[in-house]
């Protein structure tokens, strides 16, 4: 094969996972996505902000660019394969417990990319585009399991945009950082007990016809013969009401809430790269916090009927225009490289997310009402890796890694849509060069996932899902850089 035609095939590549970065998500620790490259994964990202060995050091650390010597362009396509199984219950509020299938896997797999560019401006100057998806989610329940009042579909897409530099200010210590701007997405949906809302409703109707009929009572026996008249009416009125909604819901079936927006936000990244000899250097980043107003829709699927229970009842499904606040948690990667030798390495890396910045997850409608609050109160994660490369030949080189990764979510919150947990990363990978200037790396990972116990409640009609989760992914990468 040519050069020329060797190039050719290497941008069609490259071409090609680009289109993937921006049109697929996928879920990981919280809803971070760690997965950038396929170097990265091959070695559990263990000195990600140290490494500097491709073009994706834009996003683990953009100090490390310094340390790359040409025109360069990588991207990477990323399939993550996670398993979440629930088993357990939910309650039912009109008694015994719903009806339907267990979860046998309501976390989807799906593609990410990130694709980066490099322009080598001077020995000390480089400059550097990257797009990828830091974040996503992505959940999608069979619409008859037991835990559908309290989740169906979830869905969060980030697509974010980085211009950086770098500057190499001596042998040792270089700095890079620069702008983000980042798209968001989001859709949620679940299903609605409409039976449960009627007759509950029909339920508090038919109480307040029992309380003003006995007040009617106590006032015609003190002789407020107009009062007693009063409250007989009202009382006849609401146990009228309460037996045609009663009728009316015993016929009702589930219904569909969907919540969907997007915003356009802007934050930065920055690092610095300290090489204390040729062997050994030291690397720490921070990813800024980009706070996110979501605006979009809440739309609903209801009953036929439902108007005929009146305004009240059926004025709380109106479509309408709809926000939600949502903060993208800031970061600190902290990664240490030494070269043992000239085909020998090992890395480590320490990294901080703050998630205790959400801690509601709140949709308010264009009236001002909110339309549904849940509780998150995530907290603070730490991640640690350790891995290794190896050089067998001029061709090939060889990596491995093992991490331990903090969840964000804590037991007495957890729910459906992020039922993540702490888990134990077990990874490795490889890298041949296809000519000097250009080659193709492949990484695979295996996460074991702690169990994650849930006991989520949405609302009154919802009842309470209560089980567990058991969790696991697969994750293959493939990347190839061109040099030039």
């Amino acid at each position: 094969m040519s050069v020329s035609t060797l190039r050719k095939t290497m941008v069609s590549w490259i071409g090609l996972m680009a289109v993937c970065s921006v049109a697929t998500e996928a879920n990981a620790a919280g809803f971070a996505l760690r997965e950038q490259s396929a170097e990265g994964l091959g070695s559990a990202f263990a000195g990600g902000a140290a490494n500097a060995g491709d073009a994706s050091t834009a996003f683990y650390n953009p100090a490390g660019l310094s340390r790359l010597t040409s025109n360069q362009v990588s991207s990477s396509v990323t399939w993550i394969s996670p398993v979440a199984k629930f088993t357990g219950t939910n309650s039912s509020p009109l008694g015994g417990n719903v009806t339907g299938s267990q979860a046998e896997n309501g976390i989807k797999a799906a593609a990410i990319g990130a694709v980066y560019g490099v322009w080598n401006a001077s020995p000390d100057w480089k400059m550097a585009l990257a797009v990828n998806a830091p974040f996503g989610l992505r959940s999608d329940y069979k619409p008859d399991w037991i835990g559908r009042y309290q989740a169906l579909a979830s869905e969060l897409t980030d697509i974010d945009v980085s211009v950086l530099a770098s500057y190499r200010f001596n042998e040792h210590f270089s700095i890079g950082g620069g702008p983000r701007v980042a798209y968001i997405k989001a859709r949620l949906s679940n299903a609605i007990n409409f039976q449960a809302i009627g007759l509950g409703t029909a339920q508090q109707l038919a109480a307040g016809a029992r309380q003003a009929g006995a007040g009617a009572a106590a006032a015609a026996a003190a002789g407020q013969l107009s009062t007693a008249s009063a409250l007989q009416a009202q009382a006849t009125s609401l146990a009228t009401q309460a037996a045609g909604l009663q009728t009316l819901a015993s016929g009702w079936g589930d219904g569909l809430g969907k919540i969907e927006g997007d915003d356009v936000t802007a934050g930065y990244t920055f690092g610095g790269l300290y090489e204390i000899d040729k062997q050994t250097r030291l690397g720490l980043s921070y990813r800024s916090r980009m706070s996110n107003t979501l605006s979009g829709t809440a739309s609903y699927q209801t009953p036929a009927t439902l108007g005929l229970a009146g305004p009240t009842l059926s004025g709380l499904f109106a479509g309408q225009g709809a926000t939600a606040k949502i903060t993208m948690p800031d970061s600190f990667n902290l990664g240490f490289h030494r070269d043992i030798s000239d085909q020998w390495a090992v890395m480590a890396s320490l990294e901080w997310t703050h998630w205790s910045l959400f801690k509601t997850l709140s949709v308010v409608g264009a009236n001002g009402q909110a339309i549904s609050s849940t509780n998150e109160n995530w907290q603070d994660t730490w991640a640690a890796s350790l891995g290794t490369n190896y050089r067998i030949d001029e061709k090939w080189q060889v990596r491995g890694g093992v991490a331990y990764d903090q969840s964000p979510v804590r037991d007495a919150f957890r729910t459906p849509r992020v039922p993540d947990s702490d888990r134990t990363w077990v990874t490795f990978g490889g890298t041949y060069a296809v000519t000097p200037a250009a080659d193709v790396t492949f990484g695979y990972g295996h996460i074991f996932g702690a169990s994650a116990p849930v006991t989520s409640t949405n609302n009154s009609a919802s009842g309470t899902l209560t089980g567990s989760y058991d969790n696991s992914v697969d994750i293959f990468s493939v990347s190839a850089s061109l040099r030039f």
